[in-house]
């Protein structure tokens, strides 16, 4: 069967991106997590070696989302679901740049001028919420390295030199805001035009996040971890301001609920058997 190279998710506007099946490089060797700790004059701040050991990793075609969700997109999740103040407190932090609805059968709203910026404070089981709505799915990490990577083992997105003005990191702010419109920083894509994998908001992963998940895979066993002390967050947001934190290998782990890291926010993916691409392509 032929897929189509992009297609349009008819319920929430998103453009997904085929990134085709095959093997890429997964992961760090120890010299690439010695250089990235030689990107910042004051060292890491978070565990590297979780990143071992460096693999081969297959995929099957997938699709994976252009942009990440936007505030507009999120307002409209929402409006069409009307949630209780228990499952808006359930997924996400903080409305910031949406304004609830002040009476009955009022849609949410966002501030102007921010409907084409990520959502953000979302937590993972909003974005599990979202993705149902829109009938798409979280990425799995594997699959979210490679749409990053793609299969030459780059280190940035862009490449392997780092480039402060493909990203919105911190110092990209301005007075007014610190995301940046999730079409922003072209020259930041990823091999397979992949806007923002890295910088602007982190993106949550359907994993649960496991310290020694590598080595488990690297004896053949790709079963995603079934439990953890959270899940995988991925890509690095626009307040970091060391550069290893927006390698593509890079990995993170936050709370489902609690949303300790504020700036998270969402990128869909569909598998490519799903029935809305053979009804929509």
């Amino acid at each position: 069967m032929t897929f189509p190279d992009t297609w349009t998710n008819p319920k929430d506007g998103s453009v997904l991106q085929r990134i085709p099946a095959g093997e890429f490089l997964m992961g760090s060797m120890p010299e690439q997590i010695e250089a990235a700790i030689a990107m910042d004059k004051d060292g890491p701040l978070f565990a590297l070696h979780h990143e071992c050991p460096q693999f081969r990793a297959f995929t099957s075609d997938f699709y994976l989302g252009v942009h990440a969700v936007t505030n507009e997109q999120f307002a409209r999740f929402l409006s069409d679901l009307k949630p209780t103040e228990f499952q808006l407190d359930r997924w996400i932090s903080s409305l910031e740049r949406i304004t609830p609805p002040s009476e009955p059968n009022v849609p949410f709203r966002v501030i102007p001028g921010f409907e084409r910026h990520p959502v953000v404070h979302v937590s993972w089981h909003g974005a599990e919420a979202y993705c149902h709505w829109a009938s798409l799915r979280l990425p799995t990490e594997i699959e979210w390295e490679k749409a990053a990577r793609g299969n030459d083992g780059r280190i940035f997105p862009w490449g392997n030199d780092w480039d402060s003005d493909a990203l919105a990191w911190w110092s990209s702010h301005d007075a007014d805001h610190d995301t940046e419109p999730v079409d922003a920083f072209a020259r930041g894509c990823s091999p397979y035009g992949i806007f923002q994998m890295a910088g602007n908001v982190e993106e949550w992963c359907a994993d649960w996040y496991r310290y020694d998940a590598y080595q488990c895979y690297t004896t053949g066993d790709m079963t995603p971890p079934k439990s953890g002390l959270g899940r995988i967050v991925r890509g690095g947001n626009c307040m970091f301001r060391h550069k290893l934190g927006f390698r593509c290998a890079m990995r993170r782990m936050s709370a489902s609920l609690l949303v300790n890291i504020l700036y998270t926010g969402i990128r869909c993916a569909c598998s490519s058997n799903s029935p809305l691409i053979l009804h929509n392509s």
